[in-house]
This record gives C-alpha cells, sequence and structure tokens, in this order.
C-alpha cells in the first residue's frame, strides 16, 4: 500500500466508523478498503483513548459511579454516532419477529424501530451501563481497559468477516466485504492482536487481557452460527451488532475476572 491509499484508509476509517467530520471524496478501492477495516482495531485505541481521557478528569472530581459510568457509556455512543447500536436495534427488531429468514433480511434493512428493537437496545444500554458502573465502583476501570476492548472488539470483527458469507448481494456490508482483500486482512489483523494484546499486558502485568482475546475469539464462531442459521450471513447491521454485544460481554468478562 503506497503512502496516499495509507493516509485515505484512515480517513475513510474515520468518515464511516465516528462522528469526525471528514469533508473529503475518498476512492472506495481494494486497497482502501481493506486498510480500512485493518485499522478498525487502532480507531478502537483512539476513541478509548478519548474516554479514557474523560474518564480520569472525572476521577478527579465528586462524581459518582453511576454518572462516571454512563458518561463513559454515552462518550462511545457519541464517537460512533450511535452507528453500531444502530446495527444492534435492527437485529434485535429482526430476530425477535420470530418470521422466515427472508422477512428478517427484510426486518435488517428496515430504517424503521419496532418495539423488539427497541427492547434490545434497552437491555444493552442499561447492561452497560450497570458493568461499567460497577467496574467504577470496584476500582477496575482504567485508561488500559478503556482502550484495550474498542481495540478487541473491532480486531475480533475482523475474523468474522473474513470467516462468514454476506447474507445478501446488496448492501453496504456486503460492498465492504468484496472489496477487502480478505487474506491480507486477516493476516495483518492477527498481527494487531498479537501487538495490542501483547502491549496491555506489559502495561497492566496480568493476563487478564489473554483471557479476554480468547473470550472474544470464541464468539467469533457461535456469532458466525447464529446469523448464518437466523440471516443467512452477515451484514452490514450485524457487523455493528457484533462490536455492540462483543463489547457488552468484554465488559462483563472484565468484571468477573477481577
Amino acid at each position: 500500500m503506497n503512502l496516499k491509499n495509507f493516509f485515505s484508509s484512515i480517513l475513510l476509517a474515520f468518515q464511516f466508523f465516528t462522528i469526525v467530520p471528514v469533508n473529503k471524496q475518498l476512492d472506495l478501492t481494494k486497497q482502501t478498503v481493506t486498510g480500512m477495516f485493518q485499522f478498525l482495531p487502532w480507531l478502537g485505541v483512539i476513541m478509548g483513548a478519548v474516554v479514557a481521557l474523560i474518564f480520569e478528569g472525572l476521577t478527579l472530581t465528586d462524581s459518582s459511579p453511576l454518572l462516571i459510568g454512563f458518561i463513559v457509556m454515552m462518550a462511545f455512543i457519541i464517537w460512533t454516532g450511535g452507528l453500531h447500536l444502530d446495527g444492534f436495534t435492527d437485529m434485535g427488531d429482526a430476530y425477535f419477529s420470530y418470521r422466515d429468514l427472508k422477512k428478517r433480511q427484510d426486518i435488517l434493512d428496515d430504517p424503521r424501530v419496532g418495539a423488539f428493537g427497541a427492547m434490545s437496545l434497552l437491555f444493552l444500554v442499561l447492561t452497560k451501563l450497570i458493568v461499567l458502573t460497577e467496574l467504577v465502583t470496584q476500582q477496575i476501570l482504567s485508561v488500559y481497559w478503556l482502550m484495550f476492548v474498542p481495540f478487541l472488539a473491532r480486531a475480533a470483527l475482523g475474523f468474522y468477516i473474513t470467516l462468514t458469507q454476506s447474507s445478501k448481494e446488496k448492501g453496504l456490508g456486503y460492498f465492504f466485504r468484496t472489496h477487502i482483500q480478505l487474506k491480507q486482512y486477516m493476516i495483518v489483523t492477527l498481527l494487531s492482536l498479537c501487538i495490542g494484546t501483547a502491549i496491555i499486558i506489559y502495561m497492566t502485568h496480568n493476563w487478564t487481557a489473554s483471557i479476554l482475546v480468547v473470550i472474544a475469539l470464541i464468539i467469533v464462531p457461535i456469532y458466525k452460527w447464529w446469523t448464518k442459521k437466523n440471516f443467512g450471513g452477515a451484514s452490514g447491521d450485524l457487523y455493528g451488532a457484533f462490536i455492540e454485544g462483543t463489547e457488552a460481554i468484554l465488559w462483563i468478562a472484565l468484571l468477573c475476572l477481577n
């Protein structure tokens, strides 16, 4: 990848996956799309670093653990503009409709939010809020984990994308997957995962991060099987739902491991 494609890939990652305004027309080629997804775990680190600064500032005040947990959760939501939450909501609407495969795929594409989607969203948000609050209360939440959890969820997404066929031959998820050089993506994501995990183990002086990696990698084949059974494969909404769901599970795991 040349230097122009490298910077284009980074800008594309911010353009598609954050609220950062990138007012520039960028080419969506196989090189830039692949680079965009390869950068995604490190985008999670950047997002987490900004949230960590907010967290550190709040710890210097008399803010309650509930308020800190709420602001941390909201900061991540604001970072993404609720993009991944939208995918989780659509997934909830489609799955709990208990309709046939084709109808579930149609519901995934429907921008409207139904009762099941709203309930799924509420359950996810409350789960994250309660767990993050408990992590703050028990003084487990730290700068390291605020950067590592979003990094790990997005690294695990790379394995899910690589291993899971698209549910339909249309949509943004299908476009992205057909423009990703899958072998290169897998290799770079694996390398990023090893580097990121080694760094966090060195910084925290314990092996909790390695256990979280194992949990994230176990989620991948389970989610692949579940989405294949219920939706016929992957889609853009299911990519977003994977990130949100995996982050929630990792926060719960972090709480249980300490």
